[in-house]
């Protein structure tokens, strides 16, 4: 994908898969779950090709064959177990901390768009170093829609002054650059993240990194 220059005030930044790897904290509840309601656990590679669509989407395609009544069950035993287990083995990926700085340092404002609840990801934030970077955190529950949608993605825009046309989005899956594009901003796709390479190549998004640092070359 050719290298552009995407010039941006706002950075609008998923959380999961983009700016910290949380797949085995993840993995680990998911499979608590899974015993909760008397299944078998599953392997972690398994577990993070369902992760992308908010944790009620995880939960259908782990137990396809489970009704809507055990998969808001096996949500909220899920919500309590990751609750206590947020930021056991998450990391931040490499050159993230760096390049926010880096933004920051440039005056632009930050917010996260993310399918995570909320308080989870404030939390999430929080522990490991982030929070203070990102002027807005716009959740999966923040609003009564969810990425693709525009909304949240608007939500920030409106909430933090800016345009869409000096916005842009950034993250791991096609989710990210649908909501994008409905809302109007430009949108980057980082390749290192949950989501298959291969989606993010269809997805159309303005270009694709394969590190968090190439973001400073891209963003002006």
């Amino acid at each position: 994908m050719n290298r552009i220059k995407i010039k941006a005030g706002l950075i609008l930044f998923d959380l999961d898969g983009t700016l910290i790897d949380s797949s085995r904290d993840i993995a680990w509840s998911a499979n608590e779950t899974l015993k909760a309601m008397g299944y078998a656990e599953m392997e972690t590679p398994s577990i993070v090709a369902a992760i992308g669509w908010g944790v009620r989407m995880l939960l259908e395609q782990l137990m396809p064959e489970e009704g809507p009544e055990a998969i808001a069950k096996a949500r909220e035993r899920f919500l309590d177990f990751y609750g206590g287990h947020l930021t056991v083995e998450t990391r931040v990926y490499p050159g993230v901390m760096e390049t926010v700085a880096h933004f920051a340092g440039l005056g632009k404002k930050m917010a996260v768009v993310t399918h995570k609840p909320e308080g989870l990801a404030r939390r999430a934030l929080d522990e490991l170093g982030l929070s203070g970077f990102f002027a807005m955190v716009v959740g999966g529950d923040t609003l009564a829609e969810r990425k693709p949608a525009p909304g949240p993605l608007l939500m920030a825009m409106e909430g933090l002054g800016h345009a869409p046309s000096g916005t842009v989005m950034v993250g791991d899956s096609p989710v990210d650059c649908e909501a994008g594009h409905k809302a109007g901003v430009s949108t980057i796709a980082v390749s290192y993240g949950f989501r298959p390479v291969a989606e993010l190549q269809g997805a159309g998004c303005a270009a694709m990194v394969e590190s968090f640092a190439e973001l400073k070359e891209i963003i002006i």
